[in-house]
């Protein structure tokens, strides 16, 4: 660890918290590559290369309309003026921000970062009722939207570009540390916490990123996930503009319009998550994939082998599965690229649980037993992460803060392990469930997403999922919810599931399903699934 004089500590911190935000003994505040903050990569950006393109928005109706780097300083200086004047937004003040994947939305982000500003990111497609109970915790009174919505709280709605006003003289914040974004977490498997998130941590995450995928002005890249969630933002909107390069964005996903997509803009990496590559497999038939185009990365949720064996077997092309949460400020591992073909196929097509890579820099990850020594190759032990890109904070939540910084690091909940590759010459890790998501049957824990995955690779399973059920002679039983093609017996599924795990440990039923209930972003709703299953067993 460092010996510099620790920084002040917040209350809802502690030693642990402080150790955490430590990448190879230097502490954030003593390491110079996080200085940079984002809009000083914009102004510098838009110095170097006035005219080049930054973000282009294809919207609802196909329309293209694109910023430029110089039109985005500028743009952002004129909104943070608006905000500051219009809507009566201070320094340091939290506001929500109803975003959408348009250049209004981007705009207000960077006006509200030149206005030292603090945002709450709100889904545009959640009900009034989330939007007012994670403003209630944050004490936000205002919300900003870049389009009107009468079904949603009230709001202001963020002008048209060109509407703003001349940015005039008033001075911009120049802040490089301290919290800026809040974000929800998604509550799939637990209440619901908001993320403190940090200047400096933005920077690590924007710089790993650039690292990592060696990202070059002029580079384009495809996203159409949302910019309220903070693969989006992070990926699409902050890295684009620290790393020079154009982002393309769509206002969502359509597998039949994507392909286009491509074939027009030409990207070299596209962001996107499980269910998008599966949708393309399935409707995309074209073998041709555009020239100079790279990869696929996929995070957010479990990038199943089948997906990556269709993807490659269709174009030849590597999916680079990443690994993060909101806590960690979106990316923590990715999968390496240049990696040969037998590598990628070690990792990603032959194992039943794809590797989600290795560390991106400015960040360390560990695997813990529970008394926080680091496990063995190939022992499974909780996934842990600390370095310059993680959290500050659970606003007003001091005991889950507490609870997530223990032995010096971010504790992800998350079980894996490493899978080492002698060719590689790295540890990959590999994620074989969640600490929560873990049945225990006759005192044994078994990983309910272990299972899954092992079950998401029988041809003509579409979709399925575990839940754990209370068993007044087990402690708990587990039941199966399958979407799958008719010729899927019950017996092939429970063969497939005995090369894994013993028979006390198989499931007691399973249950056919029209549709598993998951979030837009692919992740199992599972609270959901278990009222979805215990429902369906008293009516039988």
């Amino acid at each position: 660890m460092s010996t510099e004089r620790m920084p002040s500590i917040s209350p809802e911190q502690s030693q642990d918290a402080w150790q955490a935000h430590c990448y190879q003994g230097r502490h954030v505040d003593s390491a110079a590559q996080c200085q940079l903050t984002v809009l000083q990569a914009l102004a510098s950006q838009a110095l170097r290369f006035p005219q080049a393109p930054v973000f282009t928005e294809v919207d609802a109706g196909g329309r293209r309309h694109t910023l430029t780097f110089r039109q985005l300083d500028t743009l952002s200086q004129a909104g943070a003026a608006w905000l500051h004047e219009s809507a009566g937004i201070r320094r340091q003040q939290v506001f929500g921000l109803v975003p959408l994947n348009d250049l209004r939305s981007i705009v207000a982000i960077f006006s509200a970062m030149r206005l030292g500003a603090r945002i709450a990111f709100l889904d545009p497609y959640a009900p009034p009722a989330r939007h007012l109970a994670i403003m209630n915790q944050l004490g936000v009174t205002l919300v900003i939207r870049s389009e009107q919505d009468e079904q949603g709280v009230d709001a202001r709605v963020f002008p048209r570009l060109a509407d703003l006003p001349a940015p005039g003289n008033m001075p911009l914040a120049t802040e490089s540390n301290g919290e800026v974004f809040y974000f929800p977490t998604s509550g799939s498997t637990a209440a619901s916490k908001i993320v403190a998130q940090t200047y400096r941590a933005i920077t690590a995450n924007a710089l790993a990123v650039k690292q990592h995928h060696r990202l070059q002005p002029g580079d384009r890249f495809l996203g159409c996930l949302p910019i309220h969630h903070v693969n989006g933002l992070h990926f699409s909107v902050m890295a684009t503009v620290f790393c020079g390069s154009h982002a393309i964005l769509l206002r969502g996903f359509d597998p039949f319009q994507y392909p286009k997509m491509l074939a027009d803009f030409s990207p070299r990496i596209a962001s996107v998550v499980p269910s998008i590559l599966q949708a393309l497999v399935d409707t995309w038939r074209d073998a041709e994939v555009p020239e100079g185009f790279e990869y696929f990365v996929s995070a957010a949720a479990p990038l199943t082998r089948k997906t990556a064996e269709s993807v490659w077997n269709r174009w030849g092309l590597p999916v680079l599965q990443g690994y993060g949460l909101t806590e960690t400020i979106n990316f923590s591992t990715t999968l390496p690229t240049g990696l040969s073909r037998a590598a990628y196929a070690r990792q990603m097509l032959e194992p039943d649980i794809p590797s989600i890579g290795v560390q991106v820099a400015g960040n360390e990850v560990g695997i813990l037993r529970p008394d926080g020594t680091p496990a063995a190759s190939g022992e499974n032990g909780e996934i842990c992460v600390r370095g310059h890109n993680v959290m500050a904070r659970y606003v007003g939540n001091r005991e889950a803060t507490a609870q997530a910084f223990q032995h010096g690091w971010f504790h992800t909940g998350d079980i894996g392990h490493t899978r080492e590759d002698a060719e590689a010459g790295a540890g990959f890790v590999v994620i074989t469930g969640r600490e929560k998501n873990i049945a225990k049957i006759r005192g044994e824990s078994v990983s309910l997403e272990e299972m899954e995955r092992i079950l998401q690779t029988i041809a003509g399973v579409r979709d399925v999922a575990c839940s754990a059920l209370p068993d007044r002679l087990l402690g708990e039983s587990i039941v199966i919810a399958l979407d799958a093609e008719a010729h899927v017996e019950d017996a092939q599924v429970l063969t497939r599931l005995r090369g894994h795990f013993s028979e006390a440990l198989l499931p007691r039923r399973i249950l056919r399903v029209e549709k598993i209930p998951r979030t837009r972003t692919g992740k199992l709703l599972r609270p959901q699934l278990t009222e979805q299953l215990q429902t369906a067993l008293m009516s039988m």
